[in-house]
Protein backbone atom coordinates (compact mmCIF):
# COMPACT_ATOMS: atom_id res chain seq x y z
CA UNK A 1 0.00 0.00 0.00
CA UNK A 2 2.84 2.51 0.86
CA UNK A 3 4.04 2.30 -2.56
CA UNK A 4 0.70 4.33 -3.57
CA UNK A 5 1.41 6.85 -0.97
CA UNK A 6 4.67 9.14 -1.67
CA UNK A 7 3.54 11.59 1.51
CA UNK A 8 3.83 9.77 4.59
CA UNK A 9 7.08 8.92 5.77
CA UNK A 10 7.15 8.18 9.39
CA UNK A 11 4.71 7.17 11.97
CA UNK A 12 3.92 10.88 13.35
CA UNK A 13 3.00 11.65 9.32
CA UNK A 14 0.22 8.25 9.33
CA UNK A 15 -0.88 9.45 13.19
CA UNK A 16 -1.92 12.89 11.73
CA UNK A 17 -3.02 11.63 8.69
CA UNK A 18 -5.34 9.42 10.77
CA UNK A 19 -6.11 12.28 13.24
CA UNK A 20 -7.61 14.53 10.58
CA UNK A 21 -9.39 12.51 8.58
CA UNK A 22 -11.10 11.35 11.68
CA UNK A 23 -11.81 15.48 12.83
CA UNK A 24 -11.97 16.87 9.06
CA UNK A 25 -12.18 20.70 10.66
CA UNK A 26 -10.38 21.61 14.05
CA UNK A 27 -9.08 24.26 15.57
CA UNK A 28 -5.95 23.33 17.83
CA UNK A 29 -2.78 25.04 18.23
CA UNK A 30 0.14 23.16 17.46
CA UNK A 31 1.49 22.23 21.54
CA UNK A 32 -2.45 20.25 21.59
CA UNK A 33 -1.61 18.29 18.51
CA UNK A 34 1.84 17.16 20.18
CA UNK A 35 0.36 16.37 23.56
CA UNK A 36 -2.45 14.75 22.18
CA UNK A 37 -0.93 12.71 19.83
CA UNK A 38 1.88 11.74 22.10
CA UNK A 39 5.06 13.31 19.67
CA UNK A 40 7.60 16.35 20.14
CA UNK A 41 6.37 19.41 18.56
CA UNK A 42 9.23 19.73 16.55
CA UNK A 43 8.17 16.15 14.88
CA UNK A 44 4.63 17.57 14.41
CA UNK A 45 5.47 20.51 12.49
CA UNK A 46 7.68 18.66 9.71
CA UNK A 47 4.80 16.07 9.30
CA UNK A 48 2.37 19.09 9.48
CA UNK A 49 4.38 20.65 6.97
CA UNK A 50 4.52 17.10 4.46
CA UNK A 51 0.87 16.66 4.72
CA UNK A 52 0.46 20.62 3.94
CA UNK A 53 2.63 20.21 1.00
CA UNK A 54 0.98 16.75 -0.27
CA UNK A 55 -2.37 18.92 -0.54
CA UNK A 56 -4.08 17.17 2.36
CA UNK A 57 -4.10 19.37 4.62
CA UNK A 58 -5.14 23.15 4.20
CA UNK A 59 -4.11 25.64 7.41
CA UNK A 60 -5.22 29.19 8.36
CA UNK A 61 -3.72 31.09 11.33
CA UNK A 62 -6.17 33.18 13.43
CA UNK A 63 -4.81 36.45 14.34
CA UNK A 64 -6.32 36.56 17.73
CA UNK A 65 -5.32 33.12 18.97
CA UNK A 66 -2.35 30.51 19.02
CA UNK A 67 -4.60 27.68 17.37
CA UNK A 68 -4.69 27.36 13.85
CA UNK A 69 -7.17 25.77 11.76
CA UNK A 70 -6.76 22.44 9.97
CA UNK A 71 -9.20 21.69 7.27
CA UNK A 72 -8.37 17.89 6.06
CA UNK A 73 -8.62 18.34 2.15
CA UNK A 74 -8.18 14.61 1.20
CA UNK A 75 -11.26 14.95 -0.82
CA UNK A 76 -9.47 17.55 -2.89
CA UNK A 77 -7.26 15.20 -4.44
CA UNK A 78 -6.39 11.88 -5.82
CA UNK A 79 -6.32 9.96 -3.05
CA UNK A 80 -8.10 6.87 -3.72
CA UNK A 81 -5.98 5.17 -1.13
CA UNK A 82 -7.32 6.83 1.47
CA UNK A 83 -10.10 4.48 2.32
CA UNK A 84 -8.02 1.52 2.00
CA UNK A 85 -5.30 3.18 4.56
CA UNK A 86 -8.03 4.22 6.92
CA UNK A 87 -9.83 0.60 7.25
CA UNK A 88 -6.27 -0.96 7.36
CA UNK A 89 -5.48 1.31 10.74
CA UNK A 90 -8.57 0.47 11.80
CA UNK A 91 -7.71 -2.70 13.52
CA UNK A 92 -4.22 -2.64 15.94
CA UNK A 93 -3.06 -5.56 14.04
CA UNK A 94 -3.04 -3.33 10.42
CA UNK A 95 -1.50 -0.20 12.05
CA UNK A 96 1.29 -2.18 13.43
CA UNK A 97 2.04 -3.52 9.91
CA UNK A 98 1.79 0.35 8.83
CA UNK A 99 4.01 1.60 11.45
CA UNK A 100 6.56 -1.41 10.25
CA UNK A 101 6.29 -0.52 6.47
CA UNK A 102 7.00 3.36 7.45
CA UNK A 103 10.33 2.53 9.56
CA UNK A 104 11.53 0.17 7.25
CA UNK A 105 11.08 2.90 4.43
CA UNK A 106 12.64 5.98 6.48
CA UNK A 107 15.56 2.81 7.14
CA UNK A 108 16.23 2.33 3.57
CA UNK A 109 17.42 6.06 3.27
CA UNK A 110 20.95 4.78 4.98
CA UNK A 111 22.47 5.04 1.28
CA UNK A 112 24.58 8.05 2.34
CA UNK A 113 26.03 9.42 5.47
CA UNK A 114 24.22 12.80 5.27
CA UNK A 115 21.39 11.19 5.12
CA UNK A 116 21.53 8.97 8.41
CA UNK A 117 23.24 11.78 10.48
CA UNK A 118 19.66 13.64 9.01
CA UNK A 119 17.05 10.68 10.44
CA UNK A 120 19.14 10.12 13.03
CA UNK A 121 19.20 13.96 14.37
CA UNK A 122 15.13 13.92 13.68
CA UNK A 123 12.98 13.71 17.13
CA UNK A 124 11.86 10.62 17.85
CA UNK A 125 7.92 10.48 19.44
CA UNK A 126 7.75 10.32 23.03
CA UNK A 127 4.96 9.30 25.36
CA UNK A 128 3.56 11.42 27.27
CA UNK A 129 3.07 9.73 30.61
CA UNK A 130 4.75 9.34 33.19
CA UNK A 131 6.10 6.30 35.19
CA UNK A 132 5.23 4.69 38.04
CA UNK A 133 7.20 5.98 41.09
CA UNK A 134 7.72 7.86 44.15
CA UNK A 135 7.17 11.59 44.02
CA UNK A 136 9.86 13.84 46.00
Amino acid sequence: MLDRIDILENPCDLDLLIFFARHPLTLLAGQQLAVLLGYEFAQIGASLDRLRRGGLLITSENQTYIAQKYVFAAGDQNAEWLPDLLQLNSTREGRLVMIRALKQRSAGETGSPAKRAKRDAAPRPVSNKRGKGRIR
